[in-house]
């Protein structure tokens, strides 16, 4: 049975729609991210869920309770927001304990949740420290103590990492998948960085002028996109999306080049998706001008032109190819997905190896 349930959840600001008709269960102990690029709906998702801001149509379920008119205090929920939010005055022991103060909690309850906690977070020897001494990763791990002492039936996070540098990000998302499956809550997660969705989802909500464009596990997600914007947002570096016209069972790409197209695929014009490693340099192919190249380590991504489109091959590292140089890519049929032209709907069965 489904802790958390999103029935048709839509929120309005006089004429202008923000988010329309979101579905959605969350399990006990999912963890859901919403995911999305800036203005599709996904924090006002968030915030209708905490009550911060008011549904205009739908209704909000928690644990079997309808609490789409609550106020955020009666709903079991706790919120980690992206800025801390922690009280500067206080030591961190007392932003851990406050809320329960607040609810009139006993002392020795108070303790006891505090302390377990800290311990949890590896916090216990910050708890006589003020938020002014702590790093920034310690600060956003007393957010997330703060919003663990509650032990609510949903943990709510809004962009909980994108104030930490990209080192510190890797860690504290191991962190937080660590704690969630400690903890076995539900867990709503709002992020519009794809790679915080990938590794710490178990289902990914991706989000597009507040509706919701696809819903499934991190990689049904990446090897079948539903339409050609998930597909061009799921994925780093990003799919190659390029005009094209099938012709004979040929992916006509343009300037004379085309590539095997995949079977069964009917005729006429597309969009073609395929991911940059997928394209793979070879002795055969179609040719790609270099114009940039990106070394990553282990790996090698050439930036270029094929048929007259910008696209992307990523391969194994080559140090042996440089600007200006030609090299002939090809991917399999199997690789290529097909969009509609028009509606970015996907056609036809998903790639397969």
């Amino acid at each position: 049975m489904a802790d958390v349930v999103l029935k048709s959840l839509r929120k309005a600001y006089g004429r202008v729609v923000a988010v329309e008709g979101v579905d959605l269960e969350i399990a006990k102990g999912e963890l859901i991210v919403l995911l999305g690029p800036s203005g599709c709906g996904k924090s006002t998702t968030l915030r209708m869920v905490a009550g911060l801001e008011t549904i205009t149509a739908g209704q909000l379920f928690i644990e079997g309770r309808d609490v789409t008119r609550l106020e955020p205090k009666d709903r079991d929920i706790a919120m980690v927001f992206q800025n801390y939010a922690l009280y500067p005055h206080k030591t961190i022991r007392n932003n851990l304990a406050f809320g329960l103060k607040m609810r009139g909690m006993a002392k020795d309850e108070i303790a006891r949740r505090v302390d377990a906690a800290a311990e949890m977070l590896d916090i216990t020897h910050l708890l006589e420290r003020k938020p002014g001494q702590l790093s920034g990763g310690q600060m956003q791990r007393v957010a997330l103590g703060r919003a663990l002492v509650r032990d609510p039936a949903i943990f709510l996070l809004d962009e909980p990492l994108s104030n930490l540098d990209a080192k510190l990000r890797a860690r504290m998302r191991e962190e937080i998948a660590l704690l969630q499956r400690r903890i076995g809550k539900a867990m709503l997660y709002v992020t519009h960085d794809q790679t915080e969705a990938m590794t710490l989802a178990d289902r990914i909500v991706i989000m597009r002028d507040g509706h919701v464009q696809q819903i499934g596990s991190p990689l049904a997600v990446y090897d079948r996109p539903a339409n050609a914007f998930v597909a061009g947002f799921i994925g780093s570096p990003e799919m190659n999306l390029v005009p094209a016209e099938i012709v004979d069972g040929r992916l006509v790409l343009g300037d004379g080049v085309t590539l095997a197209a995949p079977a069964g695929a009917a005729g006429g014009p597309v969009t073609a998706g395929v991911r940059p490693e997928a394209l793979t340099p070879g002795e055969e192919g179609a040719p790609l001008e270099v114009r940039g190249i990106e070394q990553l380590g282990s790996q090698t991504l050439f930036i270029g032109e094929l048929g007259g489109h910008r696209v992307r091959s990523m391969t194994e590292r080559r140090d042996d190819i440089a600007l200006g140089d030609t090299i002939l890519v090809s991917a399999k049929p199997a690789a290529i997905h097909l969009f509609d032209q028009s509606s970015g709907e996907r056609l036809g069965t998903a790639p397969t190896d």
